[in-house]
């Protein structure tokens, strides 16, 4: 049986951790960047600092043995919702969703986020954006979230 609950402090470096091995993951699925361990330590000092700010929270699923296997956080943002907006309007991130691979397929994830938009919700944001991977993607899209009209060039 999995439990449901926030994130401690000082559970937030095993969240950075996380957080690598879901981007080193989307660096196998679609082919992006793998980040460095430096990126690691910086992306932990970011969250302490949003965390401590009251800007991040972050869900976690533990197991019996009351041992994380898996996260989603939240972050707040103020920005324009459109290019043309006039004005700012309080945003939601979905950051950092990650469960380990013995743990997936049991609707950990799609719970977590459901956790985390609900947070975002109450702090005020009227939407919330993520960044997925191609695999994920169905997940997210069951969970409500759409593709949003953005385009990329690599440029070499």
């Amino acid at each position: 049986m999995y439990e449901t609950r926030l994130a401690k402090r000082e559970e937030l470096p095993l969240i950075g951790n996380y957080w690598f091995r879901m981007a080193s993951e989307m660096g196998e699925i679609d082919d992006i960047p793998v980040p460095s361990s430096q990126r690691v330590l910086e992306v932990i000092a970011i969250f302490e600092k949003e965390f401590d700010a009251g800007n991040i929270m972050f869900k976690v699923a533990t197991d019996e043995k009351n041992e994380i296997v898996a996260c989603a956080g939240g972050l707040i943002r103020e920005e324009y919702t459109f290019p043309l907006s006039e004005e700012k309007s309080v945003f939601g991130w979905v950051i950092a969703v990650y469960t380990l691979p013995a743990h997936r397929k049991l609707g950990l994830s799609s719970r977590l986020v459901e956790e985390v938009c609900n947070w975002l919700k109450d702090q005020g944001a009227v939407r919330a954006r993520l960044w997925s991977s191609s695999s994920a993607r169905g997940m997210y899209e069951n969970l409500g979230f759409r593709n949003m009209v953005d385009m990329e060039k690599t440029l070499k």
